[in-house]
């Protein structure tokens, strides 16, 4: 029952009540149907004791009292509680996810739910596009400006909801776009094929419409990582190239520029982060407090949760990020040199293996839980125990993808405390769970460090671009 909750909990998140009306927002259906998934999901809380070993769920809790230590330190205790009351919904899709998703049956469920309800907006704001169904609300005029005149219009897809930004509505898309190859299965035909190839072309028409400067960002990032694993570096920065120029010819961001000078007042706010960091340095202003101090919000997460948060939010924040990322690169990294050996030795392995399903070969020379290959000189690599794959191959790529792509857009959103962060860290705190990779206690051991090592490469990056900006 908790899994089932978890899943309509998620759907209704992302296609948002809002959008039936504003008198939905008043019914507080959110609280009650977090409250009763919570209720459903406390047995599993409790009798999974694996869930003690993940990072990802202690960094999350400790997130959230960095959140209320924000508001306490700057002298409003309330605030404590006010602060969860905005976070808490989010926060919930994460622990949730982890609670109920306990097969990869389920993993595959949720995540597909996930897509499917990205795919339901996107139907209903191009229906709103091309047809004019309820046009104002999924459809956002943006003027362009020249010296401060009004040179035109552009006319951006977006959701509804938290999604009504169509910033917001591409970051989604983004995360969602790599997910769509969860329910691709190797040997399916190309009828399967166009499962994943149909919604995964809707996506990208959508994240198009939505003109969003960090999207054509982000969709050049993933282009240029995919592509790398199995064209290399060469054609992969060639193949990029091709995309970015094909992007440009196609005006991907509504005549609106990719530039410093276009950018000013963003990087104005990140500048201004950073003097709030430097007044606040440990538990920053306070949760909420950056438009206090800015006339605009930080337009990026990093630096939204450096200012509001301090160095103790903000480390556990990337911490968050950073050993997700190393747990799945760890779980695709134990995958690759099983498919190369396997590739390998397949034809010479042949003959021993039905000589094994005779019975002639000892039965204590094989284990269950991993596979010792004895011929790995002949391809030149080192023989090591192989684990046992429980995730499918591309599902740990596909969850990394959407984590980055997640990444590139948060740069230039101030989303640090919204729901797609919790969802695909979430959906992949869940496989890497499954998974249970042999490098978790080596990644609890060292976040602290990788996580400050990425904050002041950060700090050092947006400190460089508020100084050529001057």
């Amino acid at each position: 029952m908790g899994f089932a909750l978890t899943v309509v909990y998620i759907v209704v998140t992302i296609i948002s009540p809002e959008q039936f009306g504003p008198e939905w927002a008043n019914y507080h259906a959110f609280m009650y149907l977090a409250g009763i998934t919570f209720l459903f999901s406390l047995p599993a809380i409790f009798s999974r004791t694996e869930l003690r070993s993940s990072i990802q769920i202690y960094l999350m809790l400790a997130f959230i009292v960095s959140i209320a230590l924000s508001a306490v330190a700057n002298g409003w205790i309330g605030g404590a509680f006010a602060s969860w009351q905005i976070f808490l919904p989010s926060a919930a899709v994460f622990f949730f996810i982890v609670a109920n998703v306990t097969t990869i049956r389920r993993l595959k469920i949720l995540t597909l739910a996930s897509v499917a309800s990205c795919l339901v907006v996107v139907v209903e704001a191009l229906c709103g596009y091309y047809g004019g169904f309820r046009g104002n609300m999924f459809v956002l005029q943006q003027s362009l400006y020249s010296n401060d005149e009004v040179m035109g219009q552009v006319a951006r897809l977006r959701g509804a909801g938290f999604l009504s930004d169509p910033n917001d509505f591409a970051q989604i898309l983004i995360i969602a776009l790599p997910l769509v190859s969860i329910a691709w299965q190797k040997r399916r035909g190309f009828a399967h094929a166009l499962i994943v190839f149909i919604p995964a072309v809707t996506l990208l028409w959508a994240i198009y419409l939505t003109h969003s400067r960090g999207a054509f960002i982000a969709l050049a990032l993933l282009a240029l990582i995919a592509a790398k694993k199995r064209l290399g570096n060469t054609a992969s920065v060639v193949l990029t190239a091709g995309l970015v120029l094909v992007m440009v010819a196609l005006d991907f961001t509504g005549n609106r520029g990719i530039s410093l000078v276009e950018g000013a007042d963003r990087v104005e706010a990140w500048t201004s982060g950073l003097e709030m960091f430097k007044s606040a340095p440990l538990f920053g202003v306070g949760f909420g407090n950056f438009t206090n101090f800015n006339d605009i919000t930080a337009h990026n997460s990093f630096v939204l949760c450096l200012a509001e948060l301090g160095i103790v939010g903000s480390t556990i924040w990337v911490g968050l990020l950073v050993t997700t990322i190393l747990s799945l690169n760890r779980i695709i990294k134990i995958q690759e040199p099983r498919r190369v050996r396997a590739s390998a030795e397949d034809a010479e392995n042949m003959k021993e293996t039905a000589s094994f399903a005779a019975g002639l070969c000892p039965s204590d020379s094989f284990s269950t839980e991993a596979i010792t290959t004895t011929n790995a000189t002949d391809v030149g690599l080192k023989a090591e125990p192989m684990h046992r794959s429980i995730i499918p191959e591309h599902w740990p790529v596909a969850m990394r993808l959407a984590l980055i792509g997640f990444m590139a857009t948060s740069w230039f959103l101030s989303r640090s405390y919204q729901t797609p962060m919790y969802l695909i860290v979430g959906l992949a705190t869940a496989t890497i769970g499954l998974q249970r990779p042999s490098a978790q206690s080596r990644i609890r051991n060292r976040w602290v460090f990788s996580a400050l090592a990425v904050e002041a490469v950060a700090i050092t990056v947006i400190y460089g671009i508020g100084q050529l900006r001057h």
